[in-house]
């Protein structure tokens, strides 16, 4: 694939993970993830770099969204949200270690199953 239409696919492949993440809160990732496993080098896939890539990808996605967010009054600065950021940090980071020590395969599985568990959760929960 020559350089422009690689280029292109990345814009619109972008475009959509931030539509989707914009749009929904969250399944932008899922979006970059399943692109960056196939499009980065194998070197960065053994490393379970899919997963680091598809975070780093999103975080100024979703900084983007926060602020047009806040902006817009949706999101409420209360204990509520300062009560999930905390532990959501402590849990990244322990997240981002145990992918550096974990097979590829086993972040794999443990992926689709929480895109699985997540879909039918959302499917029977209404509301």
């Amino acid at each position: 694939m020559t350089f422009s239409k690689k280029f292109i696919k990345r814009l619109g492949v972008g475009a959509l993970c931030g539509l989707i993440n914009g749009f929904l809160g969250a399944g932008g990732g899922i979006i970059a993830t399943y692109y960056l496993s196939h499009a980065l080098e194998d070197e960065q896939k053994t490393k379970n770099g899919v997963f680091a890539n598809a975070v780093a990808t999103m975080m100024p996605v979703s900084l983007c969204s926060i602020v047009l967010y806040v902006l817009s009054g949706h999101i409420k600065l209360d204990n509520t949200l300062w009560g999930l950021i905390p532990p959501g940090v402590i849990g990244g980071t322990i997240g981002a270690f145990l992918l550096t020590r974990l097979k590829f395969d086993i972040v794999k599985a443990i992926f689709a199953i929480l895109v699985v568990v997540s879909g039918i959760m959302m499917i029977f929960k209404a509301g």
